[in-house]
């Protein structure tokens, strides 16, 4: 199946379903999260919620409409809501709330995507086959960003942006998980980085679960619980920075994530979308990943994304 499509269309109880879809564009100082979707609680409804930094600014909101403004047309699938549009081709949308006034119009390149496979469909590996409280899917991890924003009537002219998206769906957001994103290293803009650790509670299921990918620009790196692979969590709260090591027999991947320019979201969680949590898309992130068979690699950013919530 293809990953980006909307799969909730016959769900309407205790469900949300949402695409995360972020670019970077370091040429103008720009980061940018756009996150739509939909969610089936108390209140059904759909939204736009966008999380920008741009020049050393910050500026997040929501904007909130009802469920029936949601819509999935064409083939290739377009998600289409009042003034926001978004396909596997681009996004456009313009944006307004009591702070801001946010307008798009960006088009991608060719998608970086995960490997599928009958055991693994998804980044979820064999947990794809049952209905998790959270199921993730990577659409890519990384792709090319060319077109305009305008962040409160500045135009910003795209020339040579990275973009990311992924989604999410289910009941509930995990109580507890960390999570980092990259793609735009100094060292090498072919690499890229997704990882998330989080508290699973399914039935009689309670554990630590790990997805992570780290992609070299040649080869996919994966790391998950269901391929063996051992976390190590450790937070900093006074430096506002937390640590993240994964193992496999042959393969190690260490993340450092020092959490800068937090802004507020709003997350599904215990069956309500109205969880603030805090997040960034202009933060400090650094990697080693070591290969039995390589030589380590070293790499660091300043546009990475990081959550840290109820670690």
């Amino acid at each position: 199946m293809n990953r980006f499509n909307f799969q909730g269309e016959h769900i309407r109880e205790q469900y949300f379903e949402g695409w995360y879809v972020k670019t970077i564009d370091s040429d103008n100082d720009l980061s940018i999260a756009l996150i739509p979707g939909v969610a089936h609680f108390s209140e059904n409804e759909s939204f736009v919620q966008y999380n920008i930094n741009y020049k050393g600014q910050s500026y997040s909101g929501k904007i909130t409409f009802p469920r029936e403004h949601f819509s999935v047309v064409g083939d290739p699938q377009t998600i289409a809501l009042p003034k926001f549009v978004l396909n596997e081709r681009g996004v456009m949308g313009s944006l307004s709330d009591s702070g801001n006034r946010i307008v798009f119009d960006l088009d991608f390149g060719v998608f970086t995507p995960i490997k599928e496979t009958v055991y693994s469909p998804s980044i979820m590996g064999p947990f794809e086959y049952l209905k998790m409280p959270c199921s993730h899917d990577v659409i890519s991890m990384k792709h090319s960003v060319t077109g305009t924003v305008f962040v409160n009537g500045e135009k910003v002219v795209i020339e040579n942006g990275s973009g990311y998206i992924e989604k999410d769906r289910g009941s509930t957001f995990p109580s507890k998980y960390v999570w980092a994103q990259a793609n735009n290293f100094s060292e090498d803009n072919k690499a890229s980085l997704f990882l998330s650790v989080a508290q699973i509670e399914k039935s009689a299921l309670d554990f630590i679960g790990t997805i992570a990918v780290f992609h070299d620009g040649i080869e996919e790196h994966r790391f998950a619980t269901y391929l063996g692979t051992r976390v190590n969590v450790e937070v900093d709260y006074q430096k506002n920075q937390y640590t993240v090591t994964l193992r496999n027999p042959r393969k190690k991947l260490e993340v450092w994530v020092r959490l800068a320019n937090e802004m507020s979201l709003i997350a599904p969680m215990k069956n309500e979308m109205d969880y603030a949590i805090k997040e960034t898309v202009k933060s400090d992130i650094t990697l080693k990943f070591s290969n039995a068979d390589l030589e380590a690699l070293h790499l660091t950013t300043e546009n990475g994304a990081a959550e840290l919530v109820n670690w």
